[in-house]
């Protein structure tokens, strides 16, 4: 992380590159129309982003592009964004050489600085940014650590949203190949200064869980703040099947805006009527409440043939903590969890499912605080063993390394 005395040093270099903006160098740098929010006939006061053009106008970090107006809806080019991170940063800016783009000094200097690397973007330097190329830069600026190691988009996006630079759009949705808006990259830039000051940001669970999911497969630290084995794995389901565990999405079934809530099929949480059965449907019958249910993503094979023989997963293997789910009657077909539930022994085959378990938060609570080892399956009769969903043993709070 950039130590403020370090930011201070930068800012007092990078004073003149700031207050000396140029046409070509975007409207958010403006030289003669530094103002504060009030200033733009269309920036409302109620604007989700009008705290931020408040805070960066009155720093001179942001500006308007004429006539008393801030365009928030506009796009802004790559240029403009790291013009706009180098000055925030404070970061030391040459000038252009004779002939050179007016740019240029400002992608050196934030090259050097390692909060961009010279393969982030391919094409124009006029071109809009998107969302996941502005993740890259402002995740980098508030982590020394991430500037120095080997990393990929989907783990900048996560560390991102996990940290509330980057929220999701209206459903939650990450919109990463959207082009950003000068709002939006306000509403950014004021975030990595509040990090870099020592403050923390509310976290959009929702993006940060999908965000997560790209990265690791699972939600589970951003719901429980625990960790599963690393994703895929593999293991065995009991003798001559295996599975690949590929996903684990955490659903709170209390919480209308949970991730992935929209997943389910019609009438999951409604009370289970026999006579008109659907949605996924606990074991016990009775409604989701007061739970997290665990939706697994897994591929099995057999390795032996047994004829005229169908297993369900759930009758493969037990589970001691959680109470088994599944979609019933035509909600099998419905939505991102369609699934088949049997899977033949017949042939030597492969078929990946979704498997469904219910656990009650009361139980992770109690794993939480004193480590339980609640997350694993066990096997019943002869092949007895425990098939663990943390990287050691059935605790996914603490002690593990995945």
């Amino acid at each position: 992380m950039i130590g403020m005395q370090m930011k201070k040093t930068w800012m007092s270099l990078a004073v003149a590159g700031l207050l000396m903006g140029t046409v070509s160098g975007g409207a958010l740098m403006s030289k003669t129309e530094a103002a504060s929010a009030t200033a733009f006939s269309d920036v409302n006061s109620s604007a989700w982003y009008y705290a931020s053009v408040a805070k960066l106008a009155g720093k001179g970090l942001v500006n308007g592009c004429g006539d008393s107006l801030f365009c928030p809806d506009r796009s802004i080019t790559r240029a403009e964004f790291i013009k706009m991170t180098d000055s925030a940063l404070g970061l030391p800016v040459g000038e252009a050489a004779a002939g050179q783009a007016w740019h240029v000094p400002y992608i050196q200097a934030a090259v050097s600085a390692g909060v961009h690397k010279t393969s982030d973007f391919n094409g124009s330097w006029s071109q809009p940014i998107s969302r996941q190329e502005m993740a890259r830069l402002v995740v980098r600026a508030v982590d020394e650590k991430l500037r120095q190691a080997k990393t990929t988009d989907p783990q900048l996006v996560y560390e991102a949203t996990k940290r509330g630079i980057l929220s999701g759009l209206s459903g939650g949705e990450l919109g990463l190949k959207e082009s950003s808006t000068r709002a939006q990259a306000t509403v950014v830039i004021d975030r990595m200064l509040t990090l870099l000051d020592g403050g923390s940001l509310p976290v959009d669970k929702r993006a940060a869980s999908y965000a997560e999911v790209a990265y690791t497969g699972t939600n589970v630290e951003t719901m429980w703040g625990g960790n599963f084995r690393q994703l895929p794995f593999k293991a065995k389901i009991r003798n001559y099947v295996n599975g690949e565990f590929k996903q684990i999405l955490i659903l709170d079934m209390d919480d209308k805006n949970s991730p992935y809530r929209s997943w389910l099929p019609n009438g999951t949480l409604e009370q289970y009527d026999w006579r008109n059965p659907r949605g996924i449907v606990k074991t016990t019958k009775d409604l989701w409440k007061n739970e997290y249910m665990m939706a697994m993503r897994i591929k099995l094979s057999n390795t032996q043939t047994v004829k005229k023989l169908n297993y369900q997963f759930r009758d493969m293997i037990g589970a001691p903590y959680f109470v088994a789910a599944l979609p019933v009657s035509d909600s099998r077909n419905e939505g991102p969890f369609a699934t088949e539930l049997d899977f033949s022994m017949s042939t030597i085959n492969s078929k990946e499912v979704w498997v469904f378990y219910a656990i009650k938060k009361e139980i992770v609570e109690r794993a939480k605080k004193f480590n339980g080892e609640y997350f694993y399956f066990e096997t019943f009769g002869n092949d007895h063993y425990l098939l663990y969903l943390g990287s050691k043993n059935g605790s996914i709070f603490g002690g593990n390394d995945a």
